[in-house]
Parts: structure tokens; C-alpha cells; sequence
């Protein structure tokens, strides 16, 4: 789990410091540190966030233009995909969500969440979760 928290948190400076240079194109890499071809990217649309949840807490349905990914670091994570089932994550777990997939992510009702997102592109919020999808989405 550190060596993913500290992979995120460098991600996150790499993403600081290229949002401070919009426009430009990113730093090849130096070749004295890696063996075979390897291309940068931009990460203009890329954010990091980290988030705390208290007990219950949820995000609304949404989807991410280019996916989204989450560390739980501490608690437990409750997700569920439009249409789908719920799923719970432990910590140093990590859940994936595809390009476009409608979802939400949020607490257990009896524990706080904090967890890392990586989101990839533009965000498209929709509506509340109701308290019957919530507790729909428990992990059987």
C-alpha cells in the first residue's frame, strides 16, 4: 500500500507541475532510467484527489470521460455501477471503472473511507443516491 500511495502522491507532482506549464509538451524521460522505448503524455486531464468520507457519506452517479481509478487507504470502500451490483474494497484494494460507466463510491454506514481517486478526463455529475440504492449495493 506505500509503495501505491507514494506512486500516487509522485503522480500528483508530476500533475501539479505540468498543469503549471499548460500547453507545453512533457519531458522525455531520461533514458538512463529505463530499458526499452518509453513515451511521456500529457496529463492535462488527469486530477488526483484525496478524499475522507464519514460514515454514510457517497458521491452522486457520475462517470469519468476517461475512467477512474481508487485506492481505498483506509476504511472500506462501497461502490456499484448503474445497473450492476455492489462491491466493497478493503484497504490497498483498487477499483476500476471504465470510460463512461455511471457510478458512485462512498463509505460504509458504520466506518469512515479514505481513499485516493485518479480520474481520467471530464467528470459528468448526475443524480443523488438514494438511501435504497445504497443500502441495495451491499456486498453479499
Amino acid at each position: 500500500m506505500l509503495v501505491t500511495l507514494v506512486a500516487v502522491g509522485a503522480l500528483s507532482i508530476v500533475w501539479t507541475e505540468v498543469a503549471a506549464q499548460q500547453g507545453s509538451a512533457p519531458a522525455a524521460p531520461d533514458p538512463a532510467n529505463f530499458t526499452g522505448k518509453v513515451t511521456p503524455h500529457s496529463t492535462d486531464d488527469i486530477r488526483v484527489i484525496r478524499y475522507t468520507f464519514d460514515p454514510y457519506a457517497r458521491t452522486n452517479w457520475h462517470s469519468h470521460a476517461g475512467g477512474q481509478t481508487i485506492i481505498v487507504e483506509k476504511g472500506r470502500l462501497r461502490v456499484m455501477e448503474r445497473g450492476g451490483t455492489g462491491k466493497e474494497f478493503s484497504p490497498a484494494q483498487t477499483y476500476v471503472t471504465a470510460p463512461g460507466v455511471e457510478h458512485w463510491h462512498g463509505a460504509l454506514p458504520n466506518s469512515p473511507l479514505t481513499q485516493v481517486a485518479v480520474s481520467f478526463g471530464t467528470t459528468k455529475w448526475g443524480g443523488k443516491v438514494s438511501d435504497a440504492e445504497y443500502g441495495a449495493a451491499v456486498n453479499k
